[in-house]
């Protein structure tokens, strides 16, 4: 056994080993307390410092935002400011504008007061001259006047004396001082015309002198005054009612002012879907032939606007055979060989100079204050069918449309002869021979399956005349087949008598005075001189429409 072993299991080694026990059991203690505390202080040093820490960042966010809340106030604060100055240039411009804006009504105010007080001084000027004038031409006109009745009067003198003596002699002279008075007024008139005319251009010079828009700087631009004859100018015609409508324009009642002469005027517009400016020449051309037959409605003048055609036709008061027909219901034969003689007249006439009517009715055919036919409204009308010349398409009025129309071949003057027939019919019964109803097709089998009935009272030679008027071979139909002239129904007619008008007619309805009639309110488009609106080589005027008398 080792000594050291000995030792300690002796009883002072025993006592020893406690004591060392002991000690060691209590330096343990003392390390482990120490290192407890060391440990403890270490922990609190460490929480002394996290809450240091988190105090000085609690510190440091509530710098921050206080900073950020004391920037964002500033912030506010200098965009309130900005705003507010904006607001108050605003409002300063504002006022600027509206004081600029009452500085130049103002001023325009004053402008226009100006202007006024020029205008008014200018008006009152232009009237002293006009009544200057006026009053120079009515003392003209009032010397020339008592000139005349001088004159007149030195000359009748003698031709009274001559009178006792020589009858036949006096007339003569009479008759040449009258046409020397007549030359004489003319002459004065030209003369006083001329006169106006100066003055007129003279007053035009002197208005455009003074006109502020042409003198300075800007260029002085001529007056251009479109000199037309009176006939030719719509504002020399008053309107007073529509006597006629239709798809190619309407007719209205009107009077020549400078004669007081009632006429009827057709009004086409020319940019229709009806009438072109093709149509509307045409038909013009048409009227003017008319003019060569006396029982054709006359023209007396064709003008036109921008956008209307004007037709000047002499005014049928005796309205049209329709009228008569839908008052009386069938017309007595007396008249109808009359008026039908009078229709064959103008047919024969249109058909030699190559022309068709393609529309004849009794709507188209009027009554003159005479009592005479005329046959009207040319707007269907055919030219140059001449010799074996035909036309086509649809033409006419349903139920006076020859058979060759509905069957839609080509066809001549003998269309005509058939809506005569048709016509004559009518004026005799006071019906059509054959329905208008229906279809092309249904009004071509109703004139081919079922012909006309005539009344058992009808005049023979009429009931002779009429099934060769509706024969439905065109080349068979009398006035292409035969001279229709020749027929019994009219061998009691002088032809040449009837052709100058010296026939007597069954009814004169005379015409009436423009002053029964009230002026109707229209305007139309403005006349003008542009090539480019007018048609070529349109207006006209009848050379034997005396206008100026």
């Amino acid at each position: 056994m080792d000594l050291r072993e000995k030792r300690s299991e002796s009883p002072a080694g025993q006592v020893r080993n406690v004591v060392k026990s002991c000690i060691e059991e209590k330096t343990n203690k003392d390390w482990i307390k120490d290192s407890g505390e060391r440990k403890t202080d270490t922990e609190n040093k460490k929480r002394c410092i996290n809450a240091q820490t988190s105090q000085d960042r609690r510190r440091r966010v509530k710098k921050q935002t206080e900073n950020k809340e004391k920037t964002i106030k500033r912030r506010r604060n200098e965009e309130e400011g900005q705003i507010e100055k904006e607001s108050q240039a605003k409002k300063t411009s504002k006022d600027g504008r509206i004081e600029r804006r009452r500085f130049e009504e103002g001023q325009i105010v004053k402008e226009k007061k100006g202007e006024k007080t020029s205008k008014d001084k200018k008006i009152k000027r232009r009237g002293i001259e006009e009544g200057q004038t006026e009053k120079e031409s009515q003392a003209e006109k009032k010397t020339s006047k008592d000139a005349r009745i001088k004159r007149r009067r030195v000359e009748e003198g003698p031709l009274q004396m001559e009178s006792h003596a020589d009858k036949k002699t006096s007339e003569h002279e009479s008759y040449k001082n009258i046409q020397i008075d007549k030359e004489n007024k003319k002459t004065t008139e030209e003369n006083s015309k001329g006169t106006n005319i100066e003055q007129k251009e003279e007053k035009n010079k002197r208005l455009r002198s003074e006109d502020p828009l042409e003198s300075g700087s800007i260029q002085k631009r001529p007056c251009l005054d479109i000199e037309r004859p009176a006939p030719l100018d719509v504002n020399n015609y008053s309107f007073h009612s529509i006597v006629g409508r239709g798809g190619f324009g309407w007719v209205m009642l009107a009077s020549f002012r400078p004669k007081k002469q009632l006429v009827a005027i057709k009004i086409l517009t020319k940019e229709s879907e009806k009438n072109d400016c093709h149509a509307i020449a045409k038909e013009a051309r048409l009227l003017k032939i008319s003019r060569e037959c006396a029982f054709l409605c006359q023209s007396y003048a064709v003008f036109q606007s921008e956008l209307e055609a004007f037709f000047v036709l002499e005014y049928a008061s005796g309205k049209s055979l329709w009228k008569m027909i839908s008052r009386e219901g069938k017309l007595p034969t007396s008249r109808i060989r009359f008026y039908t003689a009078e229709m064959v007249v103008a047919l024969q006439f249109l058909h030699s100079k190559g022309i068709i009517h393609r529309d004849l009715k009794p709507g188209n055919i009027l009554i003159d204050k005479d009592g005479h036919i005329k046959i009207c409204d040319f707007g269907m009308a055919e030219e140059n069918i001449i010799g074996q010349r035909k036309t086509y398409g649809l033409a006419g009025t349903p139920g006076y449309r020859a058979p060759e129309i509905l069957s839609f071949e080509d066809y001549n003057a003998g269309v005509d002869w058939w809506s005569f027939g048709v016509t004559m019919y009518k004026m005799a019964t006071g019906v059509l021979p054959f329905s208008a109803a229906g279809s092309i097709q249904k009004q071509r089998l109703v004139i081919i399956m079922k012909p006309p009935t005539y009344p058992c009272d009808m005049n023979e030679e009429m009931l002779d005349l009429l099934p060769k008027l509706l024969e439905i071979n065109e080349t068979q139909r009398i006035g292409l087949n035969g001279n229709i002239r020749e027929h019994a129904f009219y061998s009691t007619i002088n032809w040449e008598d009837l052709e100058n008008r010296r026939l007597e007619t069954p009814f004169q309805p005379g015409m009436p005075s423009v002053d029964d009639f009230e002026e109707f309110p229209i305007t139309f488009s403005r006349q003008s001189s542009s090539e480019k609106e007018n048609l070529k080589d349109f207006s006209e005027v009848d050379p034997n429409w005396n206008w100026q008398e």
